[in-house]
Parts: structure tokens; sequence; C-alpha cells
């Protein structure tokens, strides 16, 4: 039995990454708990969508696009925005001073589980092997493993602050893991003074991310305003300010792999999505005949169905004409496994094909509403 509070009579006997994942579970069933029992806990951001129970980056995507104040803003016939924050190497980044008094301060990990993270993260050391040859062993002063069990963990807890900063500006924030999604909304009158709100929070955090060694990356940060098609006009052609950088508004952006219109039609996501899943069916086309059927089938589900069905739900109420493009891919992919021909009907495939994209897409929206109710 592991004694948290007590103390260890050699810490190095105990130090394993196994530990450290049972101290983690310990945290967070002990959040559960108090859950369930109507306490407050708060120890992660409910706005951060990774590495969690019951969240995806679809949850994430209908989040911001399809319940918050854009697609709301949007209907009322306000003015929406959506900036999208990339990071440069964020788990590389992380510095493990200021990693460790977060989770003493705003965790309350201390005494001896503090100690196991101590000796984790600090003393860690790398170098590049290449056959026989190794280079010069260099040690880590910042960074978490990315692909560990904790580093994710230890990611989301580093950036939970952000969320509270962006808040303060009256701005909406939405994480997954280091992808950051700041928007809101306002009167087509007020657009000056909501630009310039917007302004002061990317300053604000700008220097929160700065102060707490991260990098911005201006270069693939997106900015969008959202409207209907009839209201274009009356778009600003600025966009922010970040440092010294000034990002230019763009037609459509790419959200966690979700391509968002400035009108949120999909338009762009669902002629993407069709291009490149035939693309991949016209290769699969060459190996047909090599391959047995079953085999084949579970490359046409690998390579072109988990295109269609990422992300699907926000497809639910688009136009019939967009559907009906997607619907086109799935009964291409019917054809080609079966051998079916294109005056022949494909009700005799497989289930697996013969479902509506359209019904999936409404059943994963209601499915992820009735979650959040």
């Amino acid at each position: 039995m592991v004694n948290l509070d007590g103390g260890l009579h050699s810490l190095d006997a105990f130090y394993s990454h196994t530990y450290l994942v049972v101290i983690v579970v310990f945290i967070f069933r002990h959040r559960r708990m108090c859950h369930e029992r109507g306490q407050p806990t708060n120890l992660l951001p409910l706005l951060q969508s990774s590495f969690r129970p019951g969240h995806s980056t679809e949850t994430a995507i209908l989040h911001v696009t399809c319940i918050s104040e854009l697609l709301l803003a949007v209907d009322h016939g306000d003015l929406a925005a959506l900036t999208l924050l990339d990071l440069s190497a964020a788990f590389d980044t992380v510095d493990h001073d200021i990693l460790i008094e977060r989770l003493q301060t705003s965790f309350g990990i201390d005494g001896s589980a503090l100690k196991w993270f101590q000796s984790y993260l600090l003393g860690r050391t790398q170098y590049v092997r290449r056959g026989a040859v190794c280079s010069l062993v260099v040690r880590l002063l910042c960074g978490v493993p990315q692909g560990s069990v904790l580093g994710p963990i230890l990611l989301i807890l580093y950036t939970a602050d952000l969320v509270t900063l962006v808040l303060k500006f009256g701005l909406a924030p939405h994480l997954y893991a280091d992808d950051t999604q700041i928007y809101g909304a306002c009167l087509p009158a007020n657009v000056d003074v909501f630009l310039s709100n917007v302004n002061e929070c990317l300053s604000a955090v700008a220097e929160w991310m700065h102060s707490n060694r991260l990098q911005p990356n201006s270069d693939k940060t997106e900015f969008l305003w959202c409207t209907t098609t009839r209201r274009k006009h009356r778009l600003p052609t600025t966009g922010p300010i970040i440092g010294s950088s000034s990002i230019e508004p763009s037609s459509s952006a790419r959200d966690l792999g979700v391509f968002i219109d400035s009108d949120l039609s999909m338009k762009t996501h669902v002629k993407r999505t069709v291009s490149c899943c035939f693309s991949t069916l016209r290769q699969l086309s060459n190996i047909r005949r090599q391959v047995p059927t079953a085999v084949f089938q579970s490359l046409v589900i690998a390579l072109v169905l988990s295109r269609l069905d990422y992300c699907n739900s926000v497809l639910a109420g688009v136009p019939a004409n967009l559907i009906r493009r997607l619907q086109c891919v799935q009964n291409a992919a019917a054809r080609l496994i079966f051998g079916i021909r294109r005056s022949e009907h494909i009700t005799d495939a497989s289930p697996v094909f013969t479902g509506s994209v359209f019904q999936s897409a409404s059943c994963s929206k209601s499915r992820y509403l009735a979650t959040e109710q």
C-alpha cells in the first residue's frame, strides 16, 4: 500500500513511472468521489477536452461551433470571431520548476507525492544514438514526454490557468491539449470595441505564455470572422495583432482537423473530405484484385470511412446537397469492395456501408447533447 502522506524509507526504491501514475489515478479518483458527493473540486478546467472520459476532438468542435456563441450569434445576425492559437513544441517547453510549483500551489500536491514528481521531472538527460555513435549527453531543463501516460496530464495542469485568463476578457476559451480556441460575438455596431478587446486578450495570453516558457506560433495562428453570407460585406478586413504580427482573417480555418467556414456552412470541410476520400479509393482500386475481400474492406474502412465518421456530428443540419456528396463516397466504397456496378443498387452490400451519413451525423450529435445535459 502506498502511503502518500508518510515518509518513504527509500525514495529511489519507489521511484517509478508506475507509482506516479498511481498518484494521478488516486487524485482523480478522489476528485470523482467528491464530485459524486456534490463537493467542488475543480482540479481540471471544464473547458479542456483532451485526455478526459466523455471528451474528444468532436465534443470540442461541437462546443465551439454548434452550442457556443458562434452559431447563436450568426443566427441572431451578430458578428462572431474565432481565434485558433498554435504552440510550438508545447510538450518540450514545459518548465519543470514552474510545473512543480503549480502542482503544489494550485493542485495541493505536496510531501512524498511532490518529491516523486520532482524525481520524475528533474535531472532528466537525453542523447542521440546512430548505430554505435552517440552524441553528448544533455541535461533537460524543460519538457514532459509526449508519448507517456503522465505527459499529457501534466501539460493540462500546466496550462489550466489559461482558461481563467481568457474568461476575464469576456471571451470564451476551449482547449484540446496544446490547441487553444478563443471565441466571442458582438453586435455589428460594436465590432471595433470587440476587436480591441480581442487584441487585449491575445496580448495577455501571449504574455502569459512567454512567462511560462511556452512559444506561440504566430505563423500558424488563424483568425476567422463568422456571419451569414448576406452579411459578409459587413465583416472587418483586419484581424487581431499578436505581438508584432498581424493575423489576417481567413475565409475558412482548420480546427482539430475540421474546416470551419466563415458562414459556418461546412462546405470546405465536405469538399476536402470528398476529394481526399475519392483520391484514396482510386489508389485502393489498383490493388483490389491482389487482396482478399475481407482485407480490402478493412482497408477501405480504415482509410476512407474513418474520414467520413470523423467529427461527423458537426454535419447535422447542413444542406442535403452536401450530405449527398458524402453519401456518394460511401456508395462508391461499397461498389468497389463488392464489385457492384453503377447501374445496380447497393442495398445488398454490407450493413457497414448502407447507413445514411446524415443519420450517423444526427445520432452522434444527439449523443453529445444528451451527455452535455
